[in-house]
């Protein structure tokens, strides 16, 4: 009976990224990666990868000349919004995206081509890679070494391992066998449904000079194209070699309740397509696109009872847990198991005991936490997608988020530290409520909006350059590491958006860039606004009039200025103490004024 240092089930993206990492980092180590599949050559959803991901392939995997030579460069994310009717055409939808490549890159996969380099990469590094190898029983010893059984051309073969590691994906071989229960997801109840085409002419191929000179003719084709609707969006994702991967994602509470149930299999998909004119335009561009294959999930999202364990088992990619494909988040999901599961075997092949634990322990935890606050993103929110001006404001707050929070530890080496790992989990519930209240404040304008028919207003004809809302962390997301500047920018990004859905709840135009209020709107007093009542925005007023006043009475200690009453709704501040008339109350109103119009340096302004 052979043994094995590791034995990794799956050789998708998931397994065969870990195989590689396991060899770079500890070349001595005996790995087998078992996959079941005879040969390689399925299309896989999830091609679209985003930075944390491409992070860890260029920087821990090495494969950034292979990523260049044989699969697409990404650019970047991209979101246009249509008609109440689903007829603009695509140059006519309002559009969220950029007008240059991202700083920090990121791909399209064409992950079968890439799972199949990936077997003969890790060969070629010294680890067995067995195709056709079923695994059909595994014994788990905590105490000494795991087995796996599995069967290879009609023969059985039995092997042991220090380390067992499950990258086989919805099969969940290893929590099955230890009787884990994979929980299937009720906060978000989305599926899906897709399709690979050749001859999608895509979207640089749409002939408008103005269109294409408003990206300075940058690559839309090249984005991961989002084609936004209430309650659903559409994906168009380029791969190499002549292929679209289209697809469709929606939230089944909100279509049924809307009426128009999501497609569940090929007739409905083509059908549901052909009801989107600028879906539909792409797919007969420039002449009519041939499918190659389709695929549907029922249900998407679901989580485990099991990541890592101290029986040296662990679990990756959609092994363990699954959100929701919109922004990409997969991979990266992938990218932080793998880091944790190598962090662990380095310390426990390394023999310190302690070390180990604390890493399993940290780890399981902040694991958990990722797949909550990624849920949360989505969670409620399939009916902000559809209206421009919502949503607009929604990947302004996320897309601080992503690159403050998730990238720049990543790219900062500060994820498998468990000290820093620790602190991070005190704030665990902060950041939970957080993403939550701003879904409550969300979904409570999307009803407005929609009560005054006013959803769809800025879905056409406008543009919102998404990456000049990350322009200030682009600048410093780097392995250098400023937790100070950090805060700083989660309270600007926060209080950005929420002065945004404060300005269009209460009708009250140009309050969003008023430095007094924003300055206010820290994230810590955000969450004490669970709604707008009057109660709350009586005391916000209050608030900026106090910030106003102790303005005042440092710059003019002499006037006697009690206190500043502030509207919200738009009307000027007004100065209370000095008599009306006064020339101190003269001067005192005036500047009460020019502070009350000091602009703020909004990021939600910063857009568009």
């Amino acid at each position: 009976m052979r043994a094995y240092d590791v034995v990794i089930i799956g050789s998708g993206i998931a397994g065969g990224f870990l195989a590689r990492h396991l060899r770079l980092t500890h070349p001595d180590l005996a790995v087998l990666v078992l996959e079941a599949a005879a040969t390689i050559d399925d299309y896989k959803v999830g091609e679209s990868t985003v930075e944390v991901a491409a992070s860890y392939m260029i920087r821990r995997l090495d494969l950034g000349t292979y990523l260049y030579q044989h699969q697409l460069p990404k650019n970047g994310l991209r979101f246009f919004f249509d008609s109440a009717g689903k007829d603009l055409p695509l140059q006519r939808m309002s559009e969220i995206g950029s007008d240059h490549l991202p700083y920090h890159p990121s791909f399209q996969l064409e992950r079968a081509r890439l799972e199949r380099d990936l077997v003969t990469m890790n060969r070629a590094s010294g680890a067995e890679v067995a195709l056709g190898a079923k695994v059909v029983d595994l014994r788990i010893d905590a105490e000494s070494h795991h087995t796996v059984v599995y069967e290879q051309d009609g023969a059985r073969h039995e092997v042991t391992c220090r380390w067992l590691c499950d990258a086989s994906g919805r099969r969940h071989v290893l929590l099955r066998k230890l009787g884990k229960k994979v929980h299937k997801e009720t906060r978000l109840n989305t599926a899906a449904a897709w399709a690979r085409y050749r001859g999608v002419g895509g979207l640089d191929a749409v002939r408008d000079d103005a269109w294409r000179d408003r990206v300075r003719y940058t690559s839309r084709h090249l984005s991961t194209n989002h084609l936004m609707y209430d309650g659903y969006w559409i994906w168009f994702i380029p791969l190499a070699g002549d292929l679209m991967s289209v697809g469709v994602v929606y939230d089944k509470d909100r279509l049924n309740a809307l009426g128009t149930p999501g497609p569940r299999n090929r007739e409905d998909f083509e059908r549901f397509l052909a009801g989107h004119r600028a879906a539909s335009d792409l797919l007969k561009h420039p002449s009519r696109a041939d499918m190659e294959d389709f695929q549907a999930y029922a249900h998407l999202p679901y989580h485990a009872d099991l990541y890592f364990s101290t029986d040296r088992v662990a679990v990756t990619g959609e092994a363990g847990a699954f959100t929701d494909p919109f922004y990409s988040p997969g991979s990266d999901f992938i990218a932080t198991a793998n880091e944790f599961i190598v962090s662990m075997i380095s310390s426990e092949i390394a023999g310190d005991r302690s070390a180990f634990e604390e890493k399993v322990k940290a780890y399981d935890a902040y694991y958990r936490f990722k797949y909550e606050s990624t849920l949360l993103l989505y969670s409620r929110m399939y009916p902000v997608f559809g209206s421009f001006e919502l949503y607009r404001l929604k990947y302004l707050l996320d897309f601080n988020n992503y690159y403050n929070l998730v990238l720049w530890p990543f790219l900062a080496g500060r994820l498998t530290d468990v000290a820093w790992l620790r602190e991070e989990l005190r704030l665990t519930d902060y950041v939970l409520r957080a993403l939550s209240t701003m879904a409550d404040h969300f979904s409570a304008l999307a009803a407005d909006l929609h009560g005054r028919g006013e959803y769809f207003a800025r879905n056409e004809g406008q543009w919102a350059n998404g990456l000049n809302g990350v322009a200030q962390l682009q600048r410093v997301v780097s392995p250098r590491f400023d937790p100070t500047f950090r805060r700083d920018q989660i309270d600007r990004a926060y209080g950005s958006v929420f002065a945004a859905l404060l300005e269009r709840r209460l009708g009250a135009t140009g309050l969003s860039d008023r430095a007094s209020l924003v300055s206010e709107l820290s994230l810590r007093e955000i969450l004490r606004m669970k709604d707008l009542s009057p109660p709350v925005l009586s005391g916000l007023s209050r608030r900026v009039g106090d910030r106003l006043a102790r303005e005042l009475r440092r710059e003019l200690p002499t006037a006697g200025v009690t206190s500043v009453d502030v509207d919200l709704s738009g009307a000027s501040p007004r100065v209370i103490g000095p008599v009306e008339g006064s020339d101190d109350h003269l001067r005192a109103q005036t500047r009460a004024q020019a502070l009350w119009d000091t602009p703020a340096g909004s990021l939600a302004h910063v857009t568009v």
